[in-house]
């Protein structure tokens, strides 16, 4: 691929990246803005619940289906295998909800836990349909499908800010998110005639020897999604009940001022994957270090700059200022920059296909992650969630560069 080729890709994905996590973003400030705290606290505990499936029910095909796909005719297989595992782990998941109600129903947060299962559910498609299209190098597809996405969340954000008696419910909110997902995962299929063509021999794609294999093929890329999301999301659903509801409010509407910030180091790390695994070592280890040295400067200046604007950014996620509050915004910042150095490592590991390494090195830090939560949070409360981030994910960058360095070296 070519520099030109290279520059092109990031800017498409970041344009699509962009508009999906950008209106997400300007999603959540509104409800920050129009719901009360509490209720934005336990609309944040519900997307937490979506979001760790998002990790679950792809079992690992977003990164296996940019790693592994060549073009849409010879590897469309690839894309629903994937379709036909989040399908089935699913309905594994809706099943153990319907059976666990009965015994759980009175705990908090459980009778509004089923959209965030169908919320990940159909998230986990997007994300499938898309990875598919970045690994063919097909970035304007997803441009595309996103722009409807942009759109249709722009307009329900204008609704809810600008009306007075807008839906307040977050039954209702989370029903019309799901309508807005889903129909981006519909519009995506339809831009492309060969996946849809493909649908009329679904016996034949849709069978239990596929699914086994496929399952087999992933299972590393799954486990250390499933291990990612215990250490990033797990404290996210623990502290619902650990801390108050109000200061819970707090803690989720700090990352979500710094969201753009995980947003960008997201979309690089994919166009990085894309642009190195084509080369030759010698000329990836060049490059990759060039690449870390310009997204660490990218996050340095980003992290500084809304250091700078704090106190306008808390005035804007309505988060009450106070000497503890300035301290865990400065962790949760700390915490954004070293996404910037690590997000692409992981990418790499790919690439040398140390995925398996990388696994036991996630499921030590989720392990750490959850004492981490136990032992921070009855003694320095907000300060210990945001600081079990934190320390989260410098174990991870620490075990990474552990893994890694020495098969950089080896090449040299």
């Amino acid at each position: 691929m070519s520099t030109k080729q290279f520059l092109k890709n990031v800017f498409l994905n970041n344009t699509s990246q962009g508009l999906q996590f950008g209106s997400r973003w300007l999603f959540n400030i509104t409800l920050i803005n129009t719901l009360d705290i509490k209720n934005y606290a336990i609309f944040s505990f519900v997307y937490s619940v979506s979001n760790i499936l998002l990790a679950i029910i792809p079992f690992g095909s977003s990164v296996y289906l940019i790693n592994e796909v060549e073009s849409i005719e010879k590897s469309k297989n690839k894309f629903y295998d994937s379709i036909f595992i989040a399908a089935t782990l699913f309905t594994g998941l809706l099943v153990l909800y319907i059976l666990l109600t009965p015994f759980l129903n009175e705990i908090k947060g459980w009778d509004l836990s089923i959209y965030g299962i169908v919320l990940g559910f159909v998230l986990s498609l997007n994300i499938i349909v898309f990875s598919f299209f970045k690994g063919v190098g097909n970035f304007i597809k997803e441009l595309k499908a996103y722009t409807f996405f942009f759109i249709s969340l722009l307009v329900f954000i204008a609704y809810l800010f600008f009306y007075e008696n807008a839906i307040k419910s977050l039954h209702t909110i989370f029903m019309l998110l799901i309508s807005i997902n889903f129909f981006v995962f519909i519009i995506a299929l339809f831009f492309n005639k060969i996946l849809i063509s493909s649908l009329k021999d679904l016996k034949a794609i849709f069978t239990y020897d596929r699914l086994k294999k496929s399952f087999f093929y992933r299972k590393y890329f799954g486990y250390q999604e499933i291990a990612t999301a215990v250490y990033t999301q797990s404290g996210m659903l623990l502290l619902f009940y650990l801390l108050d509801t109000e200061t819970y409010g707090y803690y989720r509407a700090m990352f979500v001022i710094i969201s753009p910030l995980f947003l960008i180091t997201v979309s690089l790390s994919q166009v990085v994957l894309n642009f190195l695994k084509s080369q030759d070592k010698p000329s990836m280890i060049v490059n990759f270090r060039k690449i870390q040295v310009y997204s660490f400067l990218i996050g340095l200046l980003m992290v500084l700059a809304m250091l700078f604007f704090k106190m306008e950014i808390l005035e804007l996620i309505k988060v009450p200022f106070s000497e503890t509050i300035n301290i865990a915004f400065k962790i949760v910042l700390a915490t954004a920059l070293m996404r910037f150095i690590f997000s692409n490592y992981e990418m790499l590991i790919i690439i040398y296909n140390k995925q398996k390494y990388r696994f036991y090195v996630v499921l030590i830090v989720a392990l750490i992650n959850i004492i981490l939560v136990f032992s921070l949070l009855p003694q320095h409360g907000i300060i210990g969630a945001v600081l079990t981030n934190f320390l989260s994910y410098l174990f991870l960058l620490i075990g990474l560069i552990f893994i890694l360095e020495k098969s950089l070296l080896k090449e040299k």
